[in-house]
């Protein structure tokens, strides 16, 4: 259960980390306003992406039978991701088939 949870953590990380270090080379010859724009974009698709992470191991977890509490429910009704993740395991099932 948590070891699912660090997988997805891990993979928007090393993302997060892939797409900043893009920006590091380059303040030499970009102003500065332009690479705290380009930060504050980053940091906010980090954001949404944990978010996003989280929702994903409730989804998990829901599938492995844990009972989820009311708030972690109304998260995943509220998120959308819920069709979105069910797709994602018809077709792994398929492939594995």
């Amino acid at each position: 259960m948590i070891f699912h949870k660090n997988d997805l953590l891990n993979a928007v990380l090393d993302k997060h980390f892939e797409t900043w270090e893009h920006t590091l080379n380059k303040a030499d010859y970009v102003p500065k306003k332009y690479l705290k724009h380009i930060d504050k974009i980053i940091f906010d698709n980090l954001k949404k992406k944990l978010k996003e992470a989280d929702i994903y191991n409730l989804l998990y977890l829901q599938t492995q039978g844990y009972c989820l509490g009311l708030f972690d429910k109304l998260k995943i009704f509220f998120s959308g991701l819920k069709p979105l993740y069910e797709n994602e395991q018809k077709q792994q099932k398929q492939v594995a088939e």
